[in-house]
């Protein structure tokens, strides 16, 4: 979680923002309003940019500083997984549910970044987590520690998170009397009550101080807009399809013992055998997390995160199971899919990885390997025990360990190589001069980050004739732009004049196997203005 956690400069769009709005938060000394260019951004409450805020004044304002409330929720959310999944089902399905949770691909990138959905399924999940196991284990004041932590998850995301729990109390309610009579022995009306009066001083006073725009820009934009998704929000589609996609791929490989062990629930119930509540239970939060994300038209990768631990604990229970009982027959087989896609992974990487254009060096075919040889030790020790899993996750874990830190060590410096956003950041910060604003030409992408890099305002340019006029307002002016559109720029008459380039990954082609276009990110300036050539002349960064 913690190691190498600095090295990346922060992520478009998202991590770059957050950490702006953070960062001019502290230097405005403005505690509960979120700032962006010094004026009010409204967009998500402040609970996340004090942590952040905090991290930076305890460590300095850093890459490390802003992603470290992501990876201490991470561990605490391992934590509280383990501490679940004891509780529910016994100490070895705790510790294998979190082991299958530290090990997923979601986790791994939630816990590098800086952005709300670490913490938030942190305090989501764990009050989740302390109303279940008070119900089904009859330890009544767990409950109110569940609520505690269901206010901050409020305070840190909005009211999504109330709304989720609302929508697995309406499901628990209608899944039968057995569930019905486990789910009632809990105070839910003054519970919830109180999560909505301790959460709501914040949005009480925003509202009070901003009035309809607080309304318009966090009620219908940051709440609403995202399930209905009005052209006016947002024009961009998402297929229905897509949290399949996700799930099948973020939390890969213990998703596959997932879909094996709801092959093996359905038939046990067709047969007669009622599952457990603690199963039922679990089911129904992962159902409504994602049935909630897939039917909101706005959708976005890690949404359906909070549902991740749930599923590693019916995964965890699952392979225990199989390894004690042969009647799980599509549990059991799922854990030799995972072992086949092992090998498979390995094989197609092997040839992938040089064809889709990284520039990545030979010693990058020690990920292809790993992958091939985890999943035939994983096969052999399948073939070993008679098609039975293995009594540990050693093999599995330790094959997603090594890919882990293969990436670490030869991903990211190449992930770092393609984003030049940092670097012609921290040039502009150099070379102009505080309170200067820089414009960026058809770089919506990478706004975020150069605005941080840089600590200028960066106007958004879209057209040519906006970039005439940008340069025709400041002698100095300076314009951040892809080589194409420069050189678009000079063939139309502008005259203006390269100061800095670098090489960046501007581009995808190809339909299935995408291959990496590579290009130039460039500032430009008139070609008569003196600061530039004052600045650059012995500049060896150029």
């Amino acid at each position: 979680m913690f190691w190498r956690l600095g090295y990346l400069s922060l992520l478009d769009p998202d991590e770059a923002h957050y950490a702006e709005l953070t960062r001019e938060m502290l230097r405005a000394r403005s505690w509960l309003v979120p700032l962006l260019n010094d004026a009010p951004y409204i967009d998500k409450p402040v609970l996340f940019h004090w942590l952040q805020a905090l991290s930076v004044s305890v460590f300095g304002q850093s890459e490390l500083a802003m992603r470290l409330p992501s990876a201490f929720a991470a561990l605490a959310l391992i934590a509280t997984t383990r501490w679940a999944g004891a509780q529910l089902f016994g100490a070895a399905v705790g510790e294998g549910a979190a082991l299958m949770f530290a090990t997923l691909p979601l986790t791994f990138a939630l816990a590098n970044v800086g952005v709300f959905d670490m913490v938030y399924g942190a305090f989501l999940f764990g009050g989740v987590s302390c109303l279940l196991v008070s119900a089904l284990r009859g330890r009544e004041h767990l409950q109110y520690l569940g609520y505690a932590l269901l206010t901050v998850a409020v305070m840190t995301k909005g009211p999504v998170a109330l709304l989720l729990v609302i929508l697995f109390i309406m499901a628990a309610m209608c899944a039968g009397p057995r569930i019905r009579k486990v789910i009632g022995s809990l105070h839910w009306t003054g519970g919830l009550a109180f999560v909505l009066i301790a959460a709501s001083p914040w949005f009480v006073w925003m509202w009070a101080t901003f009035g309809d725009r607080f309304v318009s820009e966090y009620w219908l934009a940051g709440n609403l807009w995202y399930f209905t998704q009005p052209v006016v929000f947002s024009p961009r589609r998402s297929s229905y399809a897509l949290y399949l996609r996700v799930f099948v791929t973020a939390f890969f490989p213990w998703c596959l013992v997932i879909i094996g062990a709801a092959f093996d629930a359905a038939r046990r119930w067709r047969d007669g055998t009622q599952a457990a509540p603690e199963r039922v239970l679990l089911w129904l939060w992962i159902l409504v997390v994602v049935i909630f994300f897939t039917v909101a038209r706005f959708k976005v990768d890690y949404y359906i995160f909070p549902a991740a631990p749930a599923c590693c604990m019916l995964a965890a229970d699952a392979w225990k199971r199989a390894v004690e009982d042969r009647s799980w027959r599509w549990t059991r087989a799922s854990v030799a899919v995972i072992a086949a896609t092992l090998i498979a992974g390995g094989l197609i990487s092997s040839v992938a990885l040089f064809q889709i254009n990284l520039g990545l060096d030979y010693d990058a075919l020690a990920l292809p390997v790993a992958l091939a040889v985890g999943g035939g030790l994983l096969m052999w020790e399948l073939a070993r025990r008679q098609w039975m899993p293995p009594p540990t996750l050693t093999t599995p874990l330790v094959t997603l360990l090594v890919v882990y830190s293969l990436t670490v060590v030869i991903g990211f410096p190449v992930l770092e190589r393609s984003r030049p956003t940092a670097p012609v950041g921290r040039w502009i910060a150099r070379h102009t001069r505080r309170g200067a604003v820089v414009g960026a030409y058809h770089l919506e992408d990478w706004r975020a980050s150069i605005r941080y890099y840089a600590d200028r305002r960066v106007t958004r340019l879209q057209e040519q004739d906006e970039v005439r006029a940008f340069l025709e307002s400041s002698q100095t002016a300076y314009v951040l732009m892809l080589r194409e559109d420069f050189a678009a720029l000079r063939e139309s008459g502008l005259e203006i004049e390269e100061v800095l380039r670098r090489p960046a990954i501007v581009g995808r082609s190809g339909k299935y196997l995408r291959r990496q276009v590579w290009g130039d990110l460039m500032i430009v300036t008139r070609n008569d203005n003196p600061e530039a050539w004052a600045s650059t002349l012995f500049d060896t960064e150029r």
